[in-house]
């Protein structure tokens, strides 16, 4: 129940006849039948609860679904990058340690103490 001092703040803001009024609006409305309007949606939002939870989690189901495939696809493109890097490496190092062994095989270790020379 509500406390008296907020009865007398209530009754202090509300004039008596704005309270009869609702009150009577009350005991007339519920003896009428609800609006066309009211009984339509009524009867719409009943049935279209379902249809919108099913949808919902159809719609993030897929979109759950579409994110996983995208990151694979992204994966897999990194993966064939990083092996065509690793590949150009390969080969590049194969290059160098050619020309080393052509350069090695005509000069001396002697000069390559350092860069230093006295």
């Amino acid at each position: 129940m509500l406390s008296p001092a907020l009865l007398r703040v209530a009754a202090r803001r509300l004039p008596l006849h704005a309270s009869r009024r609702t009150s009577a609006r009350r005991a007339s409305s519920s003896t009428r039948e609800p609006s066309r309007h009211a009984q339509f949606y009524t009867e719409f939002a009943v049935g279209m609860i379902p249809v919108a939870i099913l949808g919902s989690a159809v719609y993030l189901g897929l979109r759950t679904w579409q994110q996983y495939l995208a990151h694979e696809r992204l994966l897999e493109e990194a993966q064939a990058r990083v092996q065509q890097l690793e590949a150009e490496v390969t080969a590049l190092r194969s290059q160098t340690t050619a020309r080393e062994a052509v350069t090695s095989g005509g000069a001396s270790n002697d000069n390559k103490s350092g860069w230093w020379r006295w």
